[in-house]
């Protein structure tokens, strides 16, 4: 049974054709639609994407290769999920590591490449199966003793 796309109403009349197909314009509000099928992916193909990807399991262009469309989709999918999820909490153990072996190997050679020296290494846990791991150079004016 056709309806209204934008009120559901079923109280239409014929209105011509738009590409080969028949037109209906609602009585209701006005609005002209064809008794075509809604474009897009169903919302539950879309929510097992997402689910794959943040289980980690699958990349975008595995993911979209799986339900026949192209990793760019899937990608939107993926962004849209997580605009409505809310900023995540973590609270992070800092600890200082000294990579000594570079610190020596970039200050003998004088070079412009590398950090050249000591780095901050921090951790936090985003889930209880998942974990996160930064390397940050330390700032010059950091009041932490190096020695």
């Amino acid at each position: 049974m056709v309806s209204c796309r934008r009120c559901g109403v079923d109280d239409y009349c014929k209105a011509g054709f738009v590409r080969g197909l028949q037109r209906y314009k609602c009585k209701g509000c006005g609005c002209f639609f064809t008794a075509t099928p809604r474009r897009g992916k169903h919302p539950a193909m879309k929510a097992m994407a997402v689910l794959l990807y943040g289980m980690g399991a699958m990349s975008f262009s595995l993911i979209g290769r799986l339900f026949g469309v192209s990793d760019v989709a899937v990608y939107k999918w993926i962004n849209q999920a997580a605009a409505g999820l809310p900023e995540p909490q973590i609270a992070a153990e800092t600890d200082v590591v000294m990579v000594d072996e570079m610190w020596h190997f970039v200050n003998g050679k004088k070079t412009k490449l590398g950090s050249g020296g000591p780095l901050m290494l921090v951790q936090g846990k985003l889930s209880p199966t998942m974990s996160a791991s930064v390397v940050i150079e330390v700032a010059k004016n950091s009041s932490i003793k190096w020695g």
